[in-house]
């Protein structure tokens, strides 16, 4: 009886699913950086937590959806599930997203080294910031529109990401700092990183989202029937 009581309490709620925090965040350490904690000085282990990472968040973020929703509780099928199921999609964006950093990242060298030479120097360096803050943007809600919307092709998810990050500003601001803080907190406490630093801001991220990409989900799924 006691049991039972204890299970169907707030605090049994509240540590299960820290739990399942802890161990999404596990999983995606395991597969993203395992290989390159193993083989620091080596440059393969640094490309497969490249080609990995990203499947690994949008697995998770359908994970936390599904919780939302309040369909399959448990952690280790559902996430390796929807890992290959997002995994090609998401390898695509993945590359996508490292070949237009690399090039912004370029350019922001090149007007910043030249930043007193010209105008058209000092007028490039704060345009390619400007293009980083509204690609930061996008790429933040991306893992929220992949699933969220089935059916949409590459460009669409991109359109809508867009669309999405600017339809709700301080949404957008808001993750970024939640996002921020987490990333910094994890260079400063890495224990942190270890334990919850990556599904903490991702859960925290899916409540805040939760309603409005519900609703527009549910338009989406009565228009395409």
């Amino acid at each position: 009886m006691r049991k039972d009581s204890f299970m169907k309490s707030g605090i049994y709620r509240i540590l299960d699913y820290l739990a399942r925090l802890v161990i999404l965040n596990v999983l995606v350490l395991i597969i993203s950086f395992s290989l390159l904690i193993i083989f620091d000085k080596q440059t393969w282990p640094l490309i497969i937590t490249g080609l990995t990472f990203f499947p690994s968040i949008v697995s998770m973020f359908k994970v936390m959806k599904d919780y939302e929703d309040g369909k399959d509780p448990s952690v280790f099928k559902p996430f390796f599930k929807n890992l290959g199921k997002y995994y090609l999609k998401s390898i695509i964006y993945t590359i996508m997203i490292l070949g237009v950093s690399f090039l912004l990242y370029n350019s922001l060298m090149v007007f910043s080294a030249n930043y007193n030479e010209s105008v058209a120097n000092i007028i490039g360096y704060y345009l390619t910031i400007s293009v980083i803050v509204v690609a930061l943007f996008i790429i933040i809600h991306l893992p929220l529109v992949i699933v969220n919307f089935e059916g949409l092709g590459l460009f669409q998810y991109l359109k809508l990401s867009a669309v999405m990050c600017f339809k709700d500003i301080v949404l957008s601001f808001m993750i970024i700092v939640i996002v921020g803080v987490f990333l910094i907190t994890a260079f400063i406490y890495p224990i942190i990183a270890g334990v919850i630093g990556i599904s903490l801001p991702v859960y925290l991220i899916t409540k805040m989202t939760y309603k409005k990409y519900s609703l527009l989900s549910d338009k989406h799924s009565l228009e395409e029937e």
